[in-house]
C-alpha cells in the first residue's frame, strides 16, 4: 500500500483517486480551485471514503506521500508541482497511473490538434463488440474506464499533450497522429514546445508497434523519424506507400506489402466533411493492424453518425440547417468546419482566449460566410481580423441566445447556421459541452 497524493479535483483526478483507493492505497486529493464543477465531485469522493481539500493546497504534509498523481490540467510549472519536485516525491499523470494498472491492454492512442475525439470515438465504435474501452481525453478518464472494466483487451484513448507531459512508461501499441496546427499557446511558449509535448507519445514504442501518420500534413509526415514503430500513412489526395487512401474513384483503399484492396466507397461514410474521411482512413488502418476483418470495419463505419458537439445536425427550420460544432475550440478546427459545407453559412463564433491567431480563419470569411455573429471574450479580436480580411458582414451579440436570434432573422432557405466558436468556452460556459447543449436547447425552441 502506498500513500498517494492526487493533485486536481476535476474528473481525471477524482477517478484516479477512486482507482487508487480501490487498489488498496491511502489517498488524499488536493484541489486549489473551488467552483460548481469541483464541488459537484464532493459526494463522489465522500462515497468512496477519500480524504480531500478544496480551495487550497496544503504544503505542510507533502513529505508524507510516496507518489503524486497529477490531473492533466495541472501545469508542471505550477507551485504545487514545483514543491513536490523539491521534496523528491515521484509524480506522474493520471493517464500514466491508469496505464500502470492495465499493462495487458493493447493501447491505441490517438493524438493531433483537431479531430482526435471523432477519430477516437470511431475507432472505439469499430472495436465496440470486442473487450474494449474508449475514452481518455475524449471525456471518460482512463482511470474511470478501468473501474468499469479492469482488464480490457483494447483501450482506445484520446491522448492530449497535457497528458503526455507526465508520462513515463505509457506505451501505445498503435499511435494515430492526425494533424498538427497552432493551439495551446496559453500553456506553451512556442509551437516547438507544443510539438515536443505531442512527440512524447512515441517515447516508449518499439519495433513491434505501429504509428499512423497523416501523409497530407507536412509536419506529421516527418514524425515517422521520431519512433521505432513501423510507419503507416493515410491520405485523401495520393496513394500512400503503406496504409489507407482515397483513390480517384472516391473509394477507401488499404495497401501494405502483401496486397492492395478496395474496402468501400466514400459515399458509405455518414460523417460530414473531408476531414472526417481522414478520420475514417486512420481508423481503418488501426482496425486492420489489430486484425479486424473488412466486413466488420465497413459495417461499423457505415453506421457511425459522429459525436455530439462536432458538426452535429441539430434541426432544420424552414430550409435552414442548424449545426452544433461547439467542440471546435481552435481557429483551425473552425476552418475545417467551414470547408465542410458548400451552402451559405451564418457563423456564430467567439469565446475565451487561448492566444490564437484568427487571421488565417478570417481569410475564409469573404468566401464562405453570409454573416458572422460574434460573442464572448474574443469577439472584438475576431471582428478586427475580419476587417483586415475585407469582410464587414459581422455583428456582436451579448449572449448565445441573442446570436441565434440574429442568425434566424438573417437566414434564408438553403442557409446553414453554424456554431463553430474557434475558441474555448470558459468565459460564458462551464465547457464546450455546456455551450453546445445550450445552443441545441435554443435552436429546439425556435419556430
Amino acid at each position: 500500500m502506498a500513500n498517494i497524493l492526487v493533485v486536481g479535483g476535476r474528473k481525471s483526478g477524482v477517478y484516479a483517486a477512486i482507482l487508487a483507493k480501490k487498489l488498496g492505497n491511502s489517498v488524499f486529493l488536493t484541489e486549489k480551485s473551488e467552483n460548481e464543477e469541483i464541488l459537484h465531485f464532493k459526494k463522489l469522493l465522500d462515497d468512496n471514503g477519500i480524504q480531500y481539500e478544496i480551495g487550497r493546497h496544503s504544503f505542510g504534509n507533502i513529505h508524507e506521500f510516496d507518489l503524486a498523481v497529477l490531473s492533466p490540467g495541472v501545469p508542471l510549472d505550477s507551485e504545487i508541482v514545483k514543491f513536490i519536485r523539491e521534496k523528491g516525491i515521484s509524480y506522474i499523470g493520471e493517464m500514466e497511473f491508469a496505464y500502470r494498472q492495465s499493462l495487458k491492454a493493447s493501447i491505441i492512442a490517438v493524438t493531433g490538434t483537431n479531430g482526435k475525439s471523432t477519430a477516437t470515438a470511431l475507432i472505439g465504435y469499430i472495436f465496440s463488440d470486442l473487450n474494449s474501452v474508449t475514452g481518455g481525453n475524449l471525456g471518460t478518464p482512463f482511470s474511470a474506464l478501468l473501474l468499469e472494466n479492469p482488464s480490457p483487451q483494447f483501450a482506445i484513448l484520446e491522448t492530449s499533450c497535457f497528458q503526455l507531459e507526465s508520462i513515463e512508461s505509457y506505451h501505445p501499441h498503435i499511435v494515430v497522429f492526425l494533424n498538427f496546427t497552432e493551439d495551446h499557446l496559453d500553456r506553451y511558449s512556442s509551437m516547438t514546445e507544443y510539438l515536443s509535448a505531442k512527440k512524447r507519445i512515441f517515447a516508449n514504442q518499439n519495433e513491434s508497434d505501429f504509428a499512423i501518420f497523416n501523409y497530407d500534413d507536412s509536419v506529421v509526415k516527418e514524425l515517422s523519424n521520431e519512433t521505432k514503430a513501423k510507419d503507416y500513412y493515410f491520405s485523401i489526395s495520393k496513394k500512400v506507400p503503406r496504409g489507407a487512401y482515397l483513390n480517384d474513384s472516391r473509394e477507401i483503399c488499404f495497401v501494405d506489402e502483401m496486397k492492395e484492396e478496395i474496402l468501400f466507397p466514400r459515399g458509405s461514410i455518414q460523417l460530414i466533411g473531408i476531414h472526417n474521411v481522414q478520420n475514417v482512413l486512420a481508423s481503418v488502418i488501426a482496425a486492420k493492424l489489430s486484425g479486424l476483418n473488412n466486413e466488420l470495419i465497413r459495417q461499423k463505419i457505415e453506421s457511425f453518425n459522429g459525436l455530439q458537439h462536432r458538426l452535429e445536425k441539430v434541426k432544420e427550420i424552414n430550409g435552414v440547417l442548424y449545426i452544433n460544432d461547439s467542440k471546435s475550440t481552435t481557429p483551425d478546427s473552425t476552418i475545417v468546419a467551414l470547408n465542410s459545407f458548400e451552402r451559405p453559412i451564418i457563423l456564430i463564433a467567439g469565446g475565451s482566449s487561448k492566444n490564437n491567431d484568427f487571421s488565417k480563419l478570417a481569410k475564409l470569411f469573404p468566401e464562405k460566410l453570409k454573416k458572422l455573429i460574434l460573442i464572448g471574450q474574443t469577439a472584438r479580436e475576431i471582428g478586427d481580423a475580419a476587417v483586415r480580411a475585407g469582410f464587414g458582414e459581422f455583428v456582436y451579440a451579448l449572449s448565445l441566445k441573442e446570436a441565434v436570434a440574429i442568425a434566424k432573422n438573417n437566414s434564408n432557405n438553403g442557409d446553414i447556421v453554424l456554431l463553430s466558436p474557434a475558441c474555448a468556452s470558459f468565459d460564458m460556459f462551464s465547457d464546450f459541452e455546456d455551450r453546445g447543449e445550450q445552443f441545441k436547447m435554443i435552436v429546439e425552441s425556435l419556430e
